[in-house]
């Protein structure tokens, strides 16, 4: 690589006096002062290390070498002009980019489809592609740098990450429209550890939640593996649940579920999950405002 290339306005400036053969006229043309015009081909030539113009009281003419350097110029101007677009589209908001997220299953099933719809009214151009995983999985995928956001509920935070709260996944006791328990006041918690319930499969998190509120319970009237299988599983089996509300929302608003206040509380933080230290994109930033509000 040439080792002091000119700027990009003196090999303009060397351009337009080789065009008019003359300083004076090619200032006027560009509209800046002789002195400038006259500083911009002198620090072209100390650059470049020879002469470009021969000198006359007649205007200029290029030398031998300034001959050859100046078929060179328009090409390097070019590349020049292209890599200053590039990198202004690159820029822009409506330049084409992706965002991978790695959610846990009921953020997935339940609040990522809302978030996604309202980022992409605002951005347009940003692919979002979404990992869906158990809670420990997702930590796992953004501590080992497979995806650089993840949404979690719940579960064991790790120390090479960061978490932010951005909101809370409310759990509640659910039954069947016309199920006894709609006569009961509150729901105890003696109720429900002897009550059989329809509950997530061993291991999920809301299950981890449930078990932790409750210690010992009766055995299941049925374990699901989705949060859509459990509450069809309600209405299937004419039996109580505890589940997320979101996860019944629709089917509280179509009068098939009611929701029944209980004496213990099953909620569990949603959190944002980031590499230690990681400075979050523009994208990344706005997707977890959308999240929290």
């Amino acid at each position: 690589m040439y080792p002091n290339l000119p700027a990009v306005e003196e090999l303009e400036a060397v351009l337009a006096v080789a065009s008019t053969g003359s300083i004076s006229m090619a200032a006027r043309e560009s509209g800046i002062h002789q002195q400038t015009m006259s500083a911009r081909i002198a620090r072209a030539e100390r650059s470049l290390g020879f002469d470009l113009f021969d000198r006359s009281p007649y205007g200029v003419s290029p030398t031998e070498r300034g001959a050859e350097i100046l078929g060179a110029i328009p090409e390097l101007l070019g590349a020049c002009q292209h890599f200053s677009s590039l990198a202004s589209t690159l820029l822009a908001d409506d330049s084409p980019r992706r965002l991978s997220i790695a959610v846990s299953n009921t953020v997935a099933e339940i609040y990522y489809p809302g978030w996604a719809a309202t980022f992409h009214a605002g951005h347009p151009s940003v692919r979002l592609t979404m990992l869906q995983a158990n809670s420990h999985k997702v930590r796992e995928m953004v501590a080992e740098g497979t995806v650089p956001l993840g949404i979690v509920e719940g579960g064991q935070p790790r120390h090479d990450l960061e978490e932010v709260a951005i909101g809370t996944d409310e759990l509640a006791v659910a039954v069947p429209k016309g199920h006894p328990w709609e006569q009961r006041a509150i729901i105890s918690a003696e109720l429900l550890r002897s009550t059989q319930l329809i509950v997530r499969e061993p291991g999920s998190g809301s299950r981890r939640v449930i078990e932790d509120a409750l210690g010992n319970m009766a055995e299941p009237a049925g374990e699901f593996g989705s949060l859509s299988a459990q509450r069809s599983g309600i209405l299937a089996l004419n039996a109580p649940a505890i589940i997320s509300t979101g996860a019944i929302a629709d089917q509280v608003t179509l009068g098939k579920i009611t929701i029944l206040p209980a004496e213990i509380r099953f909620d569990r933080p949603i959190s944002a999950v980031l590499r230690r230290g990681y400075e979050p994109s523009d994208d990344i930033a706005e997707f977890i405002r959308i999240a929290a509000s």
